[in-house]
């Protein structure tokens, strides 16, 4: 994961200039020609496409930890609650999202927005897991962590007490030759054109960018439970 951490940032440093190049070769063009022309439609669509790349880059960057963090003292469950008011995480008619968010957590610092993202990536491919529906369980507590227990990137800043945050779902469960690639830019389980598998490795690029980690437990046929470590404010509760 480093290694590939490390080559996400570098391609995605090129690949932008690469972009910026075409986005701004495009715009000249546009402006030296009518807009009647109708090359000027196939311009917007050139720049449209370059806007969607370039989208993609950013997710990119999400997952090498190369993202500016906007961080402020968030609670937990507040930053749930937000994410399940997300249009794309609606579930539909033949499932539901039960929640059983554990009261007076310490907060934690961060950017709440990135958040939001990573765990609504979790609860769409939640949904995803159970195509004939289901429940998705949702849930927080607080754990006290030492020694080998503690995967953050700098464990003594962390410090021992994390906030966790779980999804499950009821769905078929994953194999483990797919749960050693799950967070692996671009790759997906799901069919070609669906999905641009960026979701969980955008999950582990915010997670690991506050010092956390995620963890999956799953087994097929019996649904699967990702977790979300991260480091509380106060480590003295």
């Amino acid at each position: 994961m480093d290694a590939l951490v490390r080559l996400s940032c570098k391609l995605t440093h090129d690949f932008n200039n690469i972009l910026g190049a075409i986005e701004g070769y495009a715009t000249l063009a546009m402006n030296g020609i009518d807009k009647d022309n109708p090359a000027t439609s196939d311009l917007r669509e050139v720049r449209a496409s370059v806007a969607k790349a370039a989208a993609l880059g950013k997710q990119l960057l999400v997952f090498s930890g190369k993202q500016m963090l906007r961080k402020t003292t968030c609670g937990v469950n507040e930053l749930i609650e937000n994410t399940l008011k997300r249009m794309e995480i609606v579930p539909e008619a033949n499932s539901k999202v039960e929640t059983r968010l554990a009261p007076g957590l310490p907060a934690i610092m961060a950017d709440a927005a990135q958040l939001e993202v990573a765990l609504a990536n979790l609860l769409v491919n939640a949904r995803e897991a159970m195509p004939g529906g289901g429940a998705i369980a949702v849930s927080s507590s607080v754990v006290r962590l030492e020694g080998e227990a503690v995967n953050s990137a700098n464990p003594q800043e962390a410090g021992p007490l994390f906030v966790k945050i779980s999804v499950k779902d009821a769905g078929s469960g994953i194999s483990p030759e797919v749960v050693v690639r799950l967070f692996e830019p671009l790759f997906s389980t799901t069919k070609k054109g669906v999905g641009s598998g960026l979701g969980l490795s955008t999950v582990y690029g915010v997670v690991n960018q506050h010092n956390g980690w995620v963890s999956v437990a799953t087994e097929p046929g019996r649904g699967s439970e990702f977790s979300l470590f991260l480091p509380a404010i106060n480590p003295s509760i």
